[in-house]
């Protein structure tokens, strides 16, 4: 099943591609939403919630396109070729997947810090529901998931 769901990919790394462009046209929506220092007593990291957010941003945007143009390269070009390889020989599809995966394990404490202390995307924007964030934490599981499952080519070449 995981062949056919290759011929999503492109549509995956365009939304993804599309989510790191609104960390530079709602900047101000993200940063509201990055745990300030202190946050759970716990939380500190060097650098300002705006260089996070851009280079989160620039993350996004690079794995997406790398999953959009490696999954498109698997669904149209011929049977018999290989999808070219930029890090691993899984190609470049896997290589964005395992990426966006880690990524999106890294920006976890966002939306967690949505959750504990009522920060909203975009600042203006209505409070969430209990159960919205219920939902959002269970596609984020499905989501980790699936990219787990595309990136899986790569962190096997990574870990032999």
């Amino acid at each position: 099943w995981v062949q056919t769901w290759r011929y999503t990919w492109p549509l995956l790394g365009a939304i993804y591609a599309a989510a790191g462009v609104t960390h530079f046209t709602i900047q101000d929506a993200y940063e509201n939403i990055y745990p300030q220092k202190g946050a759970w007593g716990i939380w500190s990291l060097p650098g300002s919630a705006e260089f996070h957010v851009k280079w989160t941003g620039i993350a996004e945007i690079l794995g997406g396109v790398g999953l959009l143009s490696g999954g498109a390269f698997d669904a149209f070009a011929p049977v018999y070729s290989d999808c070219p390889n930029i890090f691993t020989d899984a190609g470049i599809g896997s290589d964005s997947a395992a990426a966006l995966l880690l990524l999106t394990i890294a920006v976890t404490p966002a939306n967690i810090y949505m959750y504990t202390h009522g920060a909203k995307l975009p600042v203006d924007g209505p409070e969430v529901p209990i159960a919205g964030h219920a939902i959002r934490g269970i596609m984020q599981v499905v989501l980790l998931g699936l990219l787990y499952q595309m990136g899986q080519g790569t962190f096997e070449a990574l870990l032999n």
